[in-house]
């Protein structure tokens, strides 16, 4: 089958330029990517580039640094290590504090303190998992998890693949990742940026059509909203690209396509054809992040690894939690969300109740059974219009 693949575009006013076209390619397997790099998404004003995200990978470097340097191997021995991290967290780096950027957009400021309380019971739960204010913090942290038991998560203390997890199995690093991808990330592409508050205003249009660049930028700030939602979808693509599933074979190039059509529109003035692109994107990455969920839920890998051992499928399992507390912040193609912070948190607790993720019997159960992984993978598939079959 051929795809004609948008890529780029020839602008009108010859003070813009955007990247080369790609068409006619063809590819062959839902499962092989096409064998050739991703063009880059270039726009320019009087030959210079137009576009700048830099601040996506700003406010995402003190996030990383959270979870790699003190969540994932609990690494939170003492009170100054702590706060050292909420350091982190609190005031970021540049101006651009991740504790502010949480569930900040104007769809879910309402839920905001909730999930930030979500975050900071993260935190002390990892602090807890390092051994933070026990007589010997290294003991207390050397102790393997089991039901009822926080503990570190592999073979022994030393393994490569090292997590910590709480009683409920529950590895809270990959709760805590799963919320700054949903409630950072995806908050800021579906309900910042591409707003209908922001890409509707009448005052950023004017400007835009008035040339009226942002103060020592060479962008407007309409150009800018859009150009961060697609800095901000550039953290979101690995799981674009990996998603091994029919249903996503063409996501990367729709979501591609719809991000540079959008911005081509923009430049033209042509408003309706940007709105057109905006339900695409909500629609197509929203469907991303439910299938992601749902693959985490019952995928083989999950499903291979709690067959093994249930040890073994905590990490997944919990990267499936962090999923689906994500999904508040998908969009519907009016705007509303998928899931409310009360229906995801009430997903997340049937996982979790009892003895937790180490129910492998509950997990296992059929569809019927409440907090058994198929039956919360049909929820999500419900609500979203998605076939499990």
């Amino acid at each position: 089958m051929n795809h004609k693949i948008f890529l780029a575009l020839l602008l009108a006013p010859l003070v813009f330029s955007a990247c080369n076209r790609w068409e006619g390619e063809t590819v062959e397997s839902a499962y092989i990517m096409p064998p050739y790099p991703d063009p880059q998404y270039k726009f320019a004003r009087n030959g210079i580039s137009s576009v700048d995200y830099l601040e996506c990978t700003l406010l995402r470097d003190p996030l990383d640094y959270i979870y790699d340097s003190y969540l994932k191997e609990a690494r939170i021995e003492n009170r100054t290590l702590l706060e050292t991290m909420k350091g982190y967290y609190n005031n970021g780096e540049f101006g651009l504090k991740p504790r502010r950027e949480l569930s900040a957009s104007p769809t879910h400021k309402a839920d905001s303190a909730l999930v930030k309380k979500d975050v900071e019971d993260i935190f002390n739960q990892a602090a807890a998992l390092s051994g933070m204010g026990k007589e010997g913090p290294g003991t207390a942290r050397n102790q393997k998890a089991k039901p009822g038991k926080g503990g570190y998560v592999g073979r022994n203390i030393g393994d490569v693949n090292l997590a910590f997890a709480n009683e409920k199995g529950l590895v809270v690093a990959e709760l805590f990742q799963g919320i700054v991808y949903g409630g950072i990330y995806l908050d800021k592409i579906l309900n910042t940026h591409l707003n209908d508050s922001v890409l509707n205003s009448e005052a950023l249009r004017k400007d835009h059509e008035d040339n009226v660049l942002v103060a020592g930028h060479n962008y407007t700030e309409l150009e800018h909203h859009w150009d961060l939602a697609y800095g901000y979808y550039q953290f979101w693509l690995p799981y674009v690209q990996a998603a091994n599933t029919p249903a996503l074979r063409q996501s990367r190039i729709t979501l591609y396509n719809a991000f540079a059509a959008g911005r081509a529109a923009i430049t033209q003035y042509r408003y309706a054809d940007m709105l057109r692109q905006q339900v695409i994107i909500r629609a197509e990455l929203s469907k991303v992040a439910a299938i992601r969920a749902i693959n985490l839920l019952t995928g083989e890998t999950t499903m291979a690894n709690i067959d093994e051992d249930a040890a073994n499928a905590l990490t997944f399992l919990s990267e499936a939690c962090g999923a689906v507390y994500g999904l508040q912040f998908t969009a519907q193609a009016s705007g509303k969300p998928h899931f409310t912070y009360n229906e995801v948190k009430t997903l997340i607790e049937q996982l979790t109740a009892g003895s937790g993720l180490w129910d492998k019997q509950r997990l296992l159960a059929d569809p019927s059974t409440t907090g058994s992984l198929r039956n919360v993978a049909w929820q999500v598939a419900q609500r979203y219009g998605i076939s499990l079959q």
